[in-house]
């Protein structure tokens, strides 16, 4: 009997994997929290577009509260996509830092229309800007789901 080699191919970079993965989602859950409710629809439509199982919540209270209910469900949440500017308290710096208190592996992707100087007077500093995961508005489809991609697979 002959043996022929067999060729598998070479797993994808890392680079490669968001590439790959750059289109659409896989039915990942996010939870959606934007103060603006026209935004709030906008997003959530386009989140949903793209293959994606959307909750949204107005403010980060309902947030957290969504996600504890969820989490009691047994339903795991893929990530939170959060304004960083949001009335009531509690911004969306804030709702990260208690997220990742009670749910240290659900990544949190934040986004901001506001200059950097607004999200350091936010609570950001220089550091924390180069480790959180931010996308500034508006953006294009391309770039949230590039975005969305980055966080789930933890691509820096």
């Amino acid at each position: 009997m002959m043996a022929y080699p067999l060729y598998l191919p070479e797993p994808p970079s890392t680079g490669d994997l968001t590439t790959a993965r750059s289109e659409r989602g896989a039915g990942e859950r996010i939870v959606l929290v934007e103060d603006a409710a026209s935004v709030r629809a906008i997003t959530a439509r386009l989140l949903a577009s793209l293959n994606f199982e959307v909750l949204a919540a107005p403010d980060a209270g309902s947030a957290l509260a969504l996600l504890d209910s969820l989490d009691a469900a047994g339903l795991p949440v893929d990530l939170v996509l959060s304004d960083v500017v949001m009335p009531l308290g509690m911004n969306g710096i804030d709702l990260s830092i208690a997220i990742w208190g009670r749910f240290p592996r659900t990544p949190v992707l934040l986004c901001s229309g506001y200059p950097d100087q607004v999200l350091k007077d936010a609570g950001l500093s220089d550091e924390d800007m180069q480790q959180i995961r931010l996308i500034r508005k508006p953006f294009t489809r391309e770039a949230l789901i590039a975005r969305i991609n980055n966080a789930l697979y933890d691509v820096r």
